[in-house]
């Protein structure tokens, strides 16, 4: 979250109205895992994707709606970190 709060700053207001955060921003910037399916299917596949971040003890699902331009910062939600490690 430490991420995605300094590059908030960074953002001009006429490009936060329309859209917080466009996926090549964040693609570049944040360091993140793609997730096959968002979890609870939401945004569903036909509609956005999602984009797991792990910040030190935490970790958080990034939702991508997708939009006539680029897909969109939609949602963040914190997630359990241990639904997303290996198990041995």
């Amino acid at each position: 979250m430490r991420f995605l709060m300094a590059f908030l700053l960074f953002i001009t207001p006429a490009v936060a109205a329309e859209c917080p955060v466009n996926y090549s921003e964040f693609e570049e910037n944040i360091p993140h895992l793609d997730l096959i399916e968002c979890p609870k299917n939401k945004p569903d596949s036909e509609l956005g994707f999602c984009r797991l971040v792990m910040d030190g003890d935490d970790a958080y699902i990034y939702a991508f709606l997708y939009t006539d331009d680029e897909p969109c910062l939609s949602d963040i939600r914190r997630a359990r970190k241990a639904d997303y490690l290996m198990a041995q």
